[in-house]
């Protein structure tokens, strides 16, 4: 954990510690895979993957308030008994309003809140009356009430089950037909523990649905981000932030503050996704994940043999290394071993692969707020790493100018080679802090937090990036988002 005054320092210091080298390109940091190669992957994770002890883990702890935002607005402004709803729909500021209007009944929420509202709020005297209650009951309701929840427990899903409608149950199930093979399918959500209760009450609601095979297959797991990680915030004047008693005000430290969360998990490797990133029945997301399990899985074995040979001085181990490393890796050393020694050159790819190992889907960008795939230099050596769109700014040309997208899909290996969990504090840089800027009670604030825990976190980490469907992403951002097609 960094302290007060090493997070300070970073604060307003606000530099980016590496330089932007290019983006990362098929065939340049980037693997395309045939169909036929993409068949063979997932039936190798099928034969091997449940052998060694697979889990997914769920970044879930997001709260909802941001997807409504345009409608909190129309709860704040909108008087249903004086204002007009055509008037106010009809400015052009309002086009996420009038979207959501356009579309109500195609929420897979509508009938439910219509009902509620009919049946509480009696005859209502116009469309304004209607919708004014419509989305108050949304957004504050008790029961039915969303803005505050955990996005993971949202009924927003169309659905052609009559209940599978949240992000939770169809995380559950795509863990079940990803890890098909599998005695136990476990699945770690990391969540706010405000919402442990809500979690736990659906789960068990869900479980009951599925067939008693099923229940005994399933394992799920919660954790919370640890407190301890709560980072500060600068004021516009460039003073820490603190509240009307003078206390500091801490807020969570973005999602790199979960790789203590990660630590605390036994699983030799982890499938990865943020938790809103999920199709109904989707077998090409299974797929997809499958094709990433089995790459990670051949590759694994691939470098343990690797470092096997050059433990045991085979013939053309360096050759070999240095082959898979370019092939694999998409990095040539042959220039950066000039001039050692045999026994050098073996300890130093010795070192290079001994280290934890990810397999990356990226999709084409199609302009969506995140990061990327590039290549950066730092202390005069070329990485390849997965950059925050935070970590970019003023750098807006090498966003725009890559053609990928980071749709944080991913696996992650967490045991070593004699089967010991990696030390993974040893493979983070702490300079790749993530500044972001926020407005709190019509103030802006400069936030401190940990580096990423697919950027920076994982900064020393071996890493291999591969293409994949474009409709294996979703991010909901905004209810409106919730109608979003997919394209195959």
């Amino acid at each position: 954990m960094l302290s007060i005054q090493d997070q300070l320092t970073k604060l307003r210091d606000n530099k980016i510690h590496f330089s932007i080298v290019k983006p990362a390109t098929i065939g340049d940091g980037i693997h395309e895979l045939s169909i036929e190669q993409q068949t063979l992957l997932q039936t190798f994770f099928d034969q091997h993957g449940s052998i060694l002890n697979p889990l997914k883990f769920i970044p879930a702890s997001g709260l909802a308030s941001r997807m409504f935002l345009f409608l909190r607005e129309f709860i704040d402004s909108f008087d249903p008994l004086k204002d007009s709803i055509e008037k106010y729909s009809s400015n052009n500021d309002k086009q996420e309003f009038q979207f959501f209007v356009n579309h109500l009944e195609e929420f897979s929420f509508y009938s439910t809140i219509k009902n509620y509202v009919e049946k509480n709020k009696g005859p209502l005297e116009n469309r304004g009356e209607f919708l004014f209650h419509f989305v108050q009951t949304l957004l504050e309701d008790q029961s039915l009430g969303m803005e505050g929840k955990a996005k993971a427990l949202l009924p927003i899903f169309n659905s052609s089950e009559e209940f599978n409608k949240t992000a939770f149950e169809f995380q559950i199930l795509e863990a079940l037909s990803l890890f098909s093979n599998a005695s136990k399918v476990k699945i770690h959500f990391a969540i706010d523990p405000d919402q442990l209760t809500e979690f736990i009450a659906l789960e068990n609601k869900f479980c009951k649905r599925l067939s008693i095979k099923e229940q005994k297959r399933l394992q799920i797991d919660y954790s919370f981000q640890n407190t301890n990680t709560d980072s500060i915030s600068l004021d516009e004047n460039g003073s820490i932030l603190r509240d009307q008693q003078n206390q500091i005000v801490y807020r969570k430290a973005g999602h790199g503050a979960l790789l203590e969360n990660i630590k605390q998990i036994q699983s030799d490797f982890v499938f990865i996704k943020t938790v809103d990133s999920v199709w109904p029945g989707d077998n090409s997301c299974i797929n997809a994940q499958k094709t990433l399990g089995g790459l990670y899985l051949k590759s694994v074995i691939k470098i343990e043999s690797l470092l096997n040979q050059l433990r045991e001085n085979s013939s053309n181990s360096v050759e070999n290394t240095l082959l898979f490393i370019k092939n694999t890796l998409h990095i040539d050393h042959k220039l950066r071993l000039n001039g050692l020694i045999l026994e050098e050159k073996k300890l130093f790819l010795m070192d290079f692969l001994n280290r934890p190992l990810r397999v990356c889907g990226m999709i084409v960008n199609s302009g969506k707020p995140g990061g990327g795939p590039f290549w950066i230099e730092k202390n005069k050596q070329m990485f390849l790493q997965i950059v925050e769109s935070s970590e970019l700014e003023g750098k807006q040309s090498s966003l725009e100018n890559s053609s990928f997208f980071n749709p944080v899909n991913m696996v992650c290996g967490l045991k070593d080679f004699n089967q010991k969990s990696w030390d993974l504090e040893k493979f983070k840089d702490d300079d790749r802090c993530i500044i972001s800027h926020k407005t709190q009670n019509g103030k802006k604030t400069r936030i401190f937090e940990y580096p990423g825990l697919w950027n920076g976190s994982m900064a020393y980490w071996n890493s291999i990036f591969v293409k994949i469907p474009q409709s294996t992403f979703r991010s909901l951002k905004s209810i409106n988002d919730c109608l979003e097609q997919k394209n195959n």
